[in-house]
């Protein structure tokens, strides 16, 4: 979902300077997101470690630029039409880039992991998609987002440096304005009872191989949870489309459409979407995304490698993080190779 808000403002990457003004100008004056996207970057919290005796020790370092940026990307299950106080995430994924070696990864994050989340709010763990639910629905400081954040930083052991969320019609929207995206579906897809968005089911049934997706059909493929791994076939599913709008915003008549449109689109989907970065940090962003080479991209799912089932004691059925597991991913995934040859000098070194 990262490029999906990187794409957002792209009109003002690379376009002429009136293109960009009118871009600012209108995220500046209408578009209805954060406060905050209009201050300043604030100060980076240091995430604290999780009250439970298993918890990670984090020891990070603010990004100044240099350092490696973690992005939370979260997508509500928020329908058209709705407004509700609160809801869950159905897809919480990591994206993380090291600007200096331009080196990315993509960490999906199963919704039904079980965690603790910060703050009192009746019982030490929960899933970990209720962390936006209990930060809007309870008035935690800095809202759903926010609550999400600490809850990530302190399960995974890392700084997250920004959060965005965005729900389901920002996401078919941005799909169709792209003309769709193109994906080799591994294997075939039924799904006879997909949620629709009366709240009841459908038949959703996809073939293998080379398939040209619409916004509608590209979330109906990142959310099914009918295969034979589930969710954590979902979560492979959603980066399989984080990498395909990745492929069709290089294409330069995607990019000129987009500027285009800006305006347009700023204002269809400005309220489906929330985040603390500026518009600045989001140009910037933007800019070194589309610079990644793929092969500089490693993906990971926190899946059965790194977790258990297990049920809890009123019945739900969780997955439990096997946590000296996801602190060795966390070494490699969450490092850069520039960094760890000079941490490798620096012993070596007299």
């Amino acid at each position: 979902m990262g490029l999906i808000i990187f794409g957002l403002i792209a009109a003002a990457v690379g376009a002429s300077f009136y293109a960009y003004h009118r871009a600012y100008e209108y995220f500046a004056n209408e578009l209805p997101i954060l406060p905050e996207i209009l201050n300043q970057p604030r100060p980076i919290s240091i995430a604290t470690p999780s009250n439970s005796q298993d918890g990670i020790i984090v020891l990070p370092k603010a990004w100044d630029g240099k350092e490696r940026v973690n992005i939370l990307l979260l997508g509500i299950d928020q329908r058209a039409g709705e407004s509700e106080r609160a809801y869950r995430t159905d897809t919480m994924i990591v994206f993380t880039l090291d600007p200096v070696t331009m080196e990315a990864g993509i960490l999906s994050i199963p919704r039904d992991i079980w965690v603790p989340i910060p703050g009192d709010f009746g019982q030490p763990n929960y899933r970990i998609n209720q962390a936006n639910f209990l930060g809007d629905a309870y008035d935690y400081p800095g809202g759903g987002i926010a609550l999400a954040r600490k809850t990530v930083e302190n399960f995974l052991g890392i700084p997250i440096h920004f959060v965005a969320r965005i729900n389901f019609t920002a996401f078919e929207s941005f799909i169709d304005r792209i003309g769709g995206i193109t994906i080799d579906v591994p294997e075939p897809i039924y799904d006879p009872e997909y949620p629709t968005e009366d709240y009841g089911t459908e038949v959703f049934s996809l073939p293998a191989g080379l398939q040209t997706m619409d916004g509608a059909t590209a979330l109906k493929y990142a959310r099914t949870r009918h295969s034979r791994n589930g969710d954590f076939d979902r979560a492979r599913r959603q980066q399989q489309v984080i990498l395909a709008v990745r492929e069709k915003l290089k294409n330069p008549q995607t990019l000129a459409l987009l500027i285009a449109s800006a305006p347009d689109m700023l204002r269809e989907l400005g309220s489906s979407i929330k985040t603390d970065m500026t518009l600045d940090q989001m140009q910037q962003l933007a800019v070194l995304a589309q610079n990644l080479e793929r092969d500089k991209i490693k993906s990971e799912v926190l899946d059965q490698r790194y977790t258990e089932f297990a049920t809890t004691p009123d019945g739900s059925q969780v997955i439990v993080p096997i946590r000296a597991r996801i602190a060795e991913l966390r070494e490699h995934f969450f490092s850069s190779r520039a960094s760890v040859n000079a941490a490798e000098i620096r012993s070596t070194t007299p």
